[in-house]
């Protein structure tokens, strides 16, 4: 004889309570972590090199023999030394002679800088969108600059101090355009004001916003953790105004960089808190969700099952001596 169906109330009876074994609903990272989560905190260090250029409308060099090239106007009878960064005026008489005279066309001087810089950042991510603030501090050297007009008459012109710091403020937009395997590439623009600090004459110097322009090209270590490089060139100017004349020298100032760095923003589930849980991906203890222990900042983690390693953690470091890794 065939056995009875099951009516619904005795299916009701015999069904497994599941929600003994699993507790809904799981609760997972809070409100701050959530909101914190796309805050990105970086950090870079790089190479400059900034191309100095000026026009010197206005003025003509003065050329001593063995010394330095001055600058004197038409309408004065200063002299004026280390016209790039800290204006002076010399009145000794130095048996020199006038080798440009006020006027001369395509009269100027042209060189380079060395810069190191040291930055800070810190972003927010939505989508492919970008929005974020920087601060830098960075060490610039002055190389010799070089008369573009009668170099064999006019000598090259170093300043008295070349070294020193320049500081920056700077707002960012960018977007991500395109990834290629492991790295992400995002454009992006900075705007922003810098000062030119410790070698420079404050009260002699007035400086532009900035513009920089670059590529950062991103690589994640992990799901919080990522390194980057950046080229990018940079447009800005400074005037530097001469004393008892009345005018002012305009210096170019554009740059070009390579940075590289890191950038890490808060996980957005708290660690888990058992010392002994070696589970490799994210999992709830009762009601709550946690991040693995296993897994360092720095270590990429697939989100399905934990890390895809070929090697078992009882293989690696200390553990080799280990009689029970685990």
């Amino acid at each position: 004889m065939a056995p009875c169906a099951l009516s619904a109330q005795d299916k009701g009876k015999t069904a497994i309570p599941l929600d003994h074994f699993y507790v809904t609903p799981r609760h997972g990272s809070s409100i701050i972590r959530k909101a914190l989560h796309n805050f990105h905190f970086g950090a870079y260090i790089g190479y400059g090199n900034t191309f100095f250029k000026n026009q010197l409308n206005g003025f003509g060099v003065y050329q001593a023999p063995g010394k330095l090239p001055e600058l004197f106007t038409a309408t004065s009878s200063n002299r004026y030394t280390n016209w790039v960064n800290n204006v002076g005026i010399d009145s000794s008489a130095s048996g020199g002679f006038n080798v440009a005279n006020p006027g001369t066309a395509s009269l100027g001087f042209k060189g380079k800088a060395l810069n190191i810089p040291l930055a800070g950042t810190v972003h927010y991510e939505y989508n492919r969108y970008r929005l974020g603030v920087g601060y830098s501090y960075e060490l610039m050297s002055i190389s010799t600059l070089h008369p573009t007009v009668l170099a064999e008459k006019i000598g090259n012109m170093t300043p008295s101090n070349p070294t020193g710091f320049v500081r920056k403020y700077w707002g960012m937009l960018g977007v991500s355009f395109y990834r290629w395997n492991d790295y992400l590439f995002t454009g992006d623009l900075q705007v922003g004001s810098y000062k030119l600090k410790t070698n420079y004459n404050a009260a002699q110097v007035t400086t532009s916003t900035f513009v920089n322009l670059g590529v950062t090209v991103e690589r994640n270590l992990s799901e919080y953790f990522k390194i980057f490089a950046r080229p990018s060139y940079e447009i800005k100017s400074y005037k530097l105004a001469i004393p008892q004349s009345g005018k002012s020298i305009p210096y170019q100032q554009n740059a070009f960089y390579l940075q590289v760095g890191f950038s890490y923003s808060i996980p957005e589930l708290p660690r888990c808190f058992l010392k002994d849980c070696h589970a490799q991906i994210n999992h709830a203890h009762g009601n709550k969700e946690y991040r693995s222990r296993m897994h360092p900042i720095y270590k990429k983690q697939n989100p399905g099952y934990g890390e895809n390693d070929p090697v078992l953690i009882k293989y690696k470091g200390k553990n080799k001596r280990k009689i029970n890794p685990y």
